[in-house]
C-alpha cells in the first residue's frame, strides 16, 4: 500500500471517531461511550463491602429504625398523626375487678316526657249515684286530653271548680250533672240528665244509751231553714244573727264531743269545740259554739253519724219503744244520719268520755 492510500485510510478512521464522540451525543442526548471492547467498564455502583461471617454460635440482633415522617410550615414542625403499627391489642372487657376504687361508671337514666295537653273529651263518674237523703256523692273526673280547669254543676244550684269534688245532696229528687273541662287547646262539656237520684230516707225512732264513750264523725252537719225572726248563734264569742228565710248549715269539724238538743220545733243546743257556720252556702264563721237559739225551723236535714266505742258495759237500744238485742253487745256501734224522731225530738249527749245518750231517729245502725 502506498503512503498516499495509508493517509486516506487514517483520515477516514479519524472522521469516524469524531462522529462517534461529537455528533452522536448531540443527536441522542447520551454521554459518549469511550470504553473499548475487552477492557474493564466503569460503573456507578459503590465498591463491594467485604462480608463478615460470624461463627454460628453467636446470635445476631438486628434493629431497624424507621424514620418518622415530618413536615414543617414556615419552619414550624407539623404533627401529621402517624400511628405506629404493631401487634393488635385485644379489646378490654370491663369487670367488677377492673374498676378503679372511687370511680363510678356513668349511669344513663331515661326520663319520662311530660304529658302534652290534647283535644278534650269531658267525662266523669260518681259514687254512689242513688241513695237516701242526705246523699254524699264522690265525683271523679275521667276526661281525656289532660284538662287543667274544671267547672261542675250538680243540678241543685251548687257548683265546684275542683277536679274531683265531693258533694252532699240535701233534697230529694233527680239531678242533672254537668262538667266542663278546659286546657290551652280548648274545652268540652258533658251533661248527664237524671244522673243522681236522692230518695226519702227510711227512719227508725230509737233510744240508745250506755256507759261508753261516743263521738260525732267529723264532717257531719245539720241543715235547716230559719222560719221565724229573732234566731241567733254565738260562735267563737261572736253573736251572729240568723235572719228569717236563710238556709243554715252547721258542720262539726273536730273529734265530735258535744251536745245537740232539738225539741218542739226549735233548736236549743248545738255545742261542739269546732263548728263551721254557713249562711246561704257562704262561710260565715268557724269556732266553738257557745249558744244557739232557733225559734222555728223547716227542711231539717242531718248527716250526723255517731260512733260508739266498744266496751264491757252493754248498750241499751230501744227501737220504736221495743228493746233490741244484738249478738255482740260489747262491740262498737255506729248510728247513721241522726235526726229528730217522729215527735220532733233529737237529743244527743256525747260530751262525757265514758257515757253517751241519744234519743231521736236514724236511717240505720250497725255493729262496727
Amino acid at each position: 500500500m502506498e503512503k498516499r492510500d495509508m493517509a486516506i485510510l487514517l483520515l477516514a478512521l479519524g472522521l469516524v471517531v469524531v462522529m462517534g464522540i461529537v455528533v452522536k451525543p448531540i443527536l441522542t442526548g447520551k454521554s459518549p461511550d469511550l470504553s473499548l471492547p475487552g477492557f474493564f467498564q466503569e460503573t456507578d455502583s459503590p465498591p463491594s463491602t467485604p462480608q463478615v461471617v460470624l461463627p454460628p454460635s453467636t446470635p445476631v440482633r438486628t434493629t431497624v429504625h424507621t424514620p418518622t415522617p415530618s413536615l414543617t410550615w414556615n419552619g414550624t414542625p407539623m404533627d401529621l398523626g402517624y400511628v405506629s403499627v404493631g401487634t393488635p391489642t385485644p379489646p378490654h372487657t370491663l369487670s367488677e375487678t377492673s374498676i378503679s376504687p372511687g370511680y363510678a361508671p356513668a349511669v344513663t337514666t331515661e326520663t319520662t316526657p311530660s304529658p302534652i295537653p290534647g283535644l278534650l273529651t269531658a267525662s266523669f263518674t260518681a259514687m254512689p249515684r242513688e241513695g237516701p237523703l242526705p246523699l254524699h256523692v264522690q265525683f271523679t273526673d275521667t276526661s281525656i286530653g289532660i284538662p287543667d280547669r274544671w267547672a261542675w254543676s250538680f243540678g241543685d244550684g251548687t257548683t265546684s271548680s275542683l277536679q274531683n269534688p265531693r258533694h252532699t245532696y240535701t233534697r230529694e229528687g233527680s239531678y242533672q250533672v254537668s262538667l266542663m273541662v278546659q286546657n290551652a287547646r280548648g274545652g268540652n262539656t258533658r251533661i248527664s240528665q237524671g244522673y243522681i237520684l236522692v230518695t226519702t230516707a227510711e227512719e227508725e225512732d230509737v233510744v240508745i244509751e250506755g256507759q261508753r264513750g261516743a263521738k260525732v264523725v267529723p264532717g257531719g252537719f245539720i241543715e235547716f231553714t230559719v222560719i221565724k225572726p229573732g234566731s241567733s248563734i254565738k260562735i267563737r264569742g261572736h253573736a251572729i244573727d240568723l235572719p228569717e228565710g236563710t238556709r243554715i248549715r252547721l258542720v262539726v269539724e273536730d273529734e265530735g264531743k258535744g251536745k245537740i238538743s232539738v225539741q218542739g220545733g226549735s233548736i236549743k243546743e248545738y255545742t261542739f269545740g269546732q263548728v263551721t257556720l254557713y249562711i246561704d252556702e257562704t262561710l260565715k264563721e268557724r269556732g266553738m259554739v257557745h249558744e244557739i237559739l232557733v225559734h222555728e225551723y223547716g227542711g231539717f236535714i242531718s248527716s250526723i253519724d255517731l260512733d260508739i266505742a266498744g266496751g264491757s258495759d252493754n248498750v241499751r237500744i230501744l227501737e220504736n219503744g221495743v228493746p233490741v238485742y244484738y249478738p255482740d253487745e260489747q262491740s262498737p256501734l255506729s248510728l247513721i244520719s241522726l235526726r229528730p224522731d217522729s215527735s220532733g225530738v233529737m237529743i244527743l249527749d256525747c260530751y262525757w268520755p265514758e257515757s253517751m245518750y241519744f234519743k231521736g231517729a236514724v236511717t240505720s245502725y250497725y255493729i262496727s
